[in-house]
């Protein structure tokens, strides 16, 4: 009776040791009939791993893990500059106010905080001593941090701006700098400040903004004391 019995339990496994000798082609599977599919199904439930065959290839990881590049972006826009000048005997004049072209670049250091750098260029005028006036070329070299900040109850596409940082002003024009009182002429360091409002466009990369801006003279010695106010407007692309 104990050899029928053990009789019986190897032909009951016969049919499962077939299936693990012999998986179902996978190559073939759009010309399975219910025979192969149900073989399939046998060799899914019997918890046996395909086999691999031809060559593997292993992929090596990369070295380190790679930090999300965060954006940059360029914004060119026009912007007004009205130049105020400290008389050297008190009192203030104002200069001139001109429209000129303003660039700059920069990126994103966290989602609400960004740094630029730029360059901005316009013309202005100064009093000379005998009562007539100069024109002077204006390059500025603006750098610092801008905040961006969504207002509360407004879209996430429309941002209030906070820029504040310094600037290099750079005058320059044929005149000699003794025709002046207070001659702007060559090279001033300033602090920059700027509040303004900012809009992305839907499902776009471009933004249009526009700021109050201002910018001051470092105070120095026997340098000239001159500060400016303007409005800026332009496009902003990020990439």
């Amino acid at each position: 009776m104990k050899k029928l019995t053990l009789l019986l339990l190897l032909l009951a496994g016969l049919p499962a040791a077939a299936l693990r000798a012999a998986p179902p082609d996978l190559r073939q599977q759009a010309a399975w009939g219910d025979k192969e599919k149900k073989e399939f199904l046998n060799f899914l439930n019997s918890g046996q791993s395909a086999p691999v065959s031809g060559q593997v290839k292993r992929v090596a990881p990369e070295n380190g893990i790679r930090a999300p590049r965060r954006a940059r972006y360029a914004s060119l826009g026009l912007a007004s500059d009205t130049l105020v000048l400290a008389k050297p005997g008190g009192g203030t004049r104002t200069e001139t106010t001109t429209v000129g072209a303003k660039l700059l670049v920069g990126g994103h250091l966290f989602s609400w905080v960004r740094y630029y750098a730029g360059l901005k260029y316009n013309r202005v005028g100064q009093e000379r001593l005998d009562g007539t006036r100069a024109h002077l070329g204006h390059v500025e070299v603006p750098a610092g941090l801008e905040l961006a900040l969504i207002p509360l109850g407004t879209p996430h596409t429309r941002y209030a701006l906070l820029r504040a940082g310094v600037s290099s002003h750079f005058f320059s024009g044929p005149d000699s700098r003794s025709e002046f009182a207070a001659p702007l002429k060559g090279w001033h360091p300033a602090w920059n400040l700027g509040l303004g409002y900012e809009w992305q466009f839907d499902n776009s990369p471009w933004r249009a903004h526009a700021l109050v801006e201002g910018y001051r003279a470092f105070s120095r010695s026997g340098k000239p004391d001159f500060r400016g106010l303007g409005l800026t407007a332009g496009f902003v692309y990020t990439f």
